[in-house]
């Protein structure tokens, strides 16, 4: 698991979309949003429901924030 990813998602649960994630970052949404996918991509877990008003961590994601803060 890659550490830039880890922190790129706690950004976007810390953050709830990935504008203010990648503005926080100082990247491109982008790359904020290619980020995530591989990381949902490499657990096999939705992290997040992408909702109009921003992203929502899931149950998996809610589980991985203590885990990746760790």
């Amino acid at each position: 698991m890659d550490w830039d990813n880890l922190q790129i998602f706690l950004t976007v649960a810390r953050q709830g979309t990935l504008a203010r994630a990648a503005q926080a970052l100082q990247i491109d949404a982008t790359t904020v949003s290619r980020r995530v996918s591989a990381l949902e991509s490499a657990l096999q877990q939705t992290l997040f429901e992408r909702a109009p008003s921003g992203f929502i961590p899931t149950a998996a994601g809610r589980a991985l924030v203590p885990h990746a803060e760790a």
